[in-house]
């Protein structure tokens, strides 16, 4: 990654996530002094509640209480208590919207208040969407399982408040080995899968349409107000650019666009879309290569496609090379990747 190591500490964390934590600590019978001691944190409870605390304090909260309560499905337990309310004005402006496609288009958007550390794409293809998360924070890893597990349970958890219909017929995936608590996992999330290429929560693109129950115009646009509020006071304005790149790298008759391309195409110079990139923790490389695996992941699901034209698609001339780059991203051949699905 192209962000200093230090650079992630310092990202604000709201206070709800880290008060979670402790809420599971203490079902498990441990009080949150200690643990805050442990992590080296000298906030009580409610200062957090205030103020939050850094990514870098919280990471080291949320180690201390996994030790604490010993529990492999300590990521689980977070993720369950935190609906979409949760989430803040984000949260808000999910429940107000008329439609579960408008609300995920709100959760892309603004995203990047509540889940910077990972990389979230909603897609579709034919009749599948998807929710496609990966960590993008080298930092993370020894905890990975951890966090993707307690991200992607708090998103379906936020489904199933949206519309608890819709929440049944979805699959969620986890591209990593099934864990020992897996029967509490699927006690809550009704289809998981293990040890597949991604970490998605999948569904029919019909659900799309679905109406929601609390939709709202009048709360929706106080949400959005209060969501672009917040970009501006935590200087996070220039994230939206990053969004804009991810939305418009498409692969097109010539390939994708490349640096000076892109730049043209959102009237800015190449130098001014690198910097907003770094100072967002990313590189156009990097996102290119989000690009291409999320594109080759929704094209390889529908199986009218040779995989030799999914390639082109994606701009390789060989389809060895393409054979290799999603090996690299996912552990598996294009091939052995349709039989997951299939099956």
């Amino acid at each position: 990654m192209s962000t200093g190591v230090e650079d992630w500490k310092r990202w604000p964390v709201a206070g709800v996530f880290p008060l979670t934590c402790l809420e599971v600590a203490a079902a498990h019978g441990h009080e949150a002094a200690p643990l805050l001691e442990r992590a080296g944190i000298r906030a009580t409870p409610a200062e957090i509640f205030e103020v939050g605390l850094t990514l870098g304090q919280h990471v080291r909260l949320m180690d201390a209480v996994r030790r604490a309560v010993d529990d492999s499905g300590f990521g689980l337990e977070v993720g369950w208590r935190l609906p979409p309310t949760a989430l803040g004005h984000l949260g808000l402006a999910m429940l107000s919207s008329p439609t579960i496609a408008e609300a995920l288009e709100l959760l892309q958007r603004f995203w990047h208040l509540v889940g910077r550390p990972f990389a979230l794409a909603v897609e579709t293809e034919g009749e599948v969407g998807l929710l496609d998360l990966r960590l993008r924070l080298p930092a993370f890893e020894p905890h990975r399982t951890m966090f993707l597990e307690s991200v992607l349970t708090s998103i379906h958890r936020g489904v199933s408040s949206l519309a608890p219909d819709a929440a049944r017929q979805t699959e969620t995936w986890f591209d990593f080995p099934e864990p020992t608590h897996a029967p509490r996992v699927r006690a809550r999330l009704p289809h998981v899968r293990y040890d597949m290429p991604a970490t998605q929560l999948r569904f029919p693109v019909s659900l799309l349409g679905t109406p929601l129950a609390m939709a709202n115009p009048v709360g929706l646009r106080t949400a959005i107000e209060q969501c672009e509020r917040e970009e501006a006071e935590r200087g996070l304005g220039g994230t939206r650019l990053v969004v804009r790149v991810q939305s418009e790298l498409k692969s097109g008759p010539s390939g994708y666009p490349d640096l000076e391309q892109m730049a043209r195409r959102l009237h800015t110079t190449s130098r001014t879309l690198r910097r907003h990139l770094q100072r967002e923790g990313t590189r156009y490389s990097e996102l290119l290569e989000e690009a291409r695996r999320r594109d080759a992941l929704r094209l390889l699901g529908n199986r009218q496609l040779g995989i030799q034209y999914v390639a082109e698609m994606l701009g390789y001339e060989d389809p060895a090379n393409f054979t290799r780059a999603f090996r690299r991203w996912t552990g598996r051949t294009p091939t052995q990747y349709r039989n997951d699905v299939r099956s």
